[in-house]
């Protein structure tokens, strides 16, 4: 592989802040009214923020570098809300540093400029975060989480383990002090623990997200006061009329020759028993106490129908770090252990109803944001991930700009960060993607892109394409 270091991705990515940029004669979507605004616009953009968004015309550009985007659409930077660049599960392999940072400009080239980081090593992040900020490395903002907490058990390297209540406001107040913008929980962290810690991250006014631990429901979730729920965790189990039985262990599937079997006829259960009111009224719930959701639906379609998918993305492969190449494979990665008819059957069939509740949740007004799970995760590709998570939401049922606000501005709502982001409005940080087609009309044009503005720095689509080469394995 070619080092990041050449000659050429230096000069690409070493500049802070570009020299004042111009561009001209576009149409601007505002996401927050989806639609365009009225007329062709002219954009100002100088020491990374936008000066001005004015008719086209009306700006001076002499003595001002600037481009043509006439037939062109400019939307937002995306976000991509549930991202893994420095997974934990993957530490085991040894990933060497160089091939970490590989993944951050492949975000940016693909228009996603912000990202919200769900577990690592803060170190790793917060090195990250400084060589972006200082202009050493191309890649988005960074939100962070730094290690999960899990209970006594924990599934992944890294992780706090709390297996006791009186523990929690240490390990809380140790972690923001490390500096986390945030709380991430897991599937194992004991019931009394899960509650001990909300109890005091409202205390102090501090936002948790991540799994709905498997002892509290997902409604308890949100009464609880979690900010947002990851991938839809449980919520099936919540809809089903078995679904209080099944928590309680009182099914017991004494048919089950395995595990394996046990878990194709718990879905299985849980999906033909889905109760529509039970299910309307938890979305209520949501709603009702301000409960966030990112569903990662392309994280489960890539996985349901992993075979067709990874030969359909065969050309992004090259772009991938040893280390995933190798764990995205079939023979290595623990999402891929079990390719069973029955079990792709079920997953399929769960993608569905996940579809399905997406939806359902949308139109009851809970707010959705837009990630991959990028990281571990096979086929969950850095930038691209976001494409195709777009491309779910509408299939879901959400109309292209629905869809749109999941990437932008509900990003910026759910991260308090509106006056910085979110939007093509004055003022705001000039993270811009340009587009050859109009999203509005059809989600895939996200994928179309022309060039993307990082920060007031332009990425043309000859800038791009020399860095994706650099990248490359091939």
């Amino acid at each position: 592989m070619k080092t990041l270091l050449s000659f050429l991705f230096v000069l690409t990515v070493f500049c802070p802040y570009a020299q004042p940029l111009a561009i001209l004669n576009a149409r601007v979507v505002d996401v927050e009214q989806g639609r365009l605004m009225r007329g062709s616009k002219d954009i100002l953009i100088i020491n990374g923020r936008i000066a001005q968004v004015a008719p086209a015309g009306s700006l001076p550009v002499e003595d001002i570098t600037f481009i043509d985007a006439t037939g062109h659409y400019i939307i937002p930077g995306l976000w991509d809300m549930h991202t893994h660049p420095d997974d934990p599960e993957v530490w085991w392999m040894g990933p060497v540093p160089s091939h970490r940072d590989q993944l951050m400009p492949l975000f940016v080239l693909y228009g996603v400029t912000g990202t919200r980081d769900m577990a690592g090593s803060l170190e790793v992040v917060n090195d990250w975060r400084r060589r972006i900020r200082q202009g050493a490395l191309l890649g988005p903002e960074i939100i962070a989480a730094g290690p999960l907490l899990d209970g006594p058990n924990a599934m992944w390297d890294g992780s706090v383990s709390i297996a006791d209540a009186s523990r929690v406001k240490p390990v809380v107040d140790s972690l923001i002090e490390e500096g986390i913008d945030f709380l991430k929980v897991y599937s194992g962290l004991p019931r009394e623990v899960f509650f001990t810690l909300m109890d005091y991250a409202n205390e102090i006014g501090f936002p948790v997200v991540g799994h709905i631990p498997t002892e509290v429901t997902t409604a308890e979730g949100a009464r609880a006061g979690m900010a947002c729920q990851e991938h839809l965790l449980d919520i099936l189990t919540d809809c089903s009329r078995e679904g209080e039985r099944i928590r309680r262990g009182e099914v017991e599937f004494e048919q089950a020759k395995d595990g394996l079997q046990r878990y194709f006829l718990r879905n299985k259960l849980i999906m033909d028993t889905y109760d529509e009111k039970k299910a309307e009224a938890l979305f209520r719930e949501f709603a009702r106490h301000n409960t966030w959701h990112t569903p990662t639906l392309s994280m489960w379609y890539k996985n349901a129908y992993y075979e067709e998918e990874a030969e359909k993305d065969s050309a992004y492969w090259k772009y991938l770090p040893p280390h995933l190449q190798k764990y995205w494979g079939p023979e290595t990665n623990v999402h891929l252990k079990y390719r069973q008819p029955e079990v792709l059957a079920t997953k399929r069939r769960q993608l569905e109803f996940y579809l399905r509740i997406t939806g359902e949740m949308h139109r009851a007004g809970v707010k959705l944001l837009a990630g991959t799970d990028t990281g571990a995760n096979p086929l969950c590709w850095p930038g691209i991930g976001i494409h195709n998570e777009l491309e779910l939401f509408v299939r879901a049922g959400l109309s292209p700009a629905e869809a749109l606000k999941t990437a932008t501005v509900n990003p910026a709502e759910f991260l308090g960060l509106t006056s910085d982001f979110g939007t093509v409005t004055p003022g705001k940080v000039a993270d811009l993607v340009i587009l050859n087609s109009n999203p509005l009309e059809n989600i895939r044009a996200v994928r179309d892109i022309e060039a993307v503005v990082r920060r007031g720095k332009l990425y043309d689509d000859k800038a791009r394409q020399a860095i994706l080469a650099e990248i490359s394995t091939d």
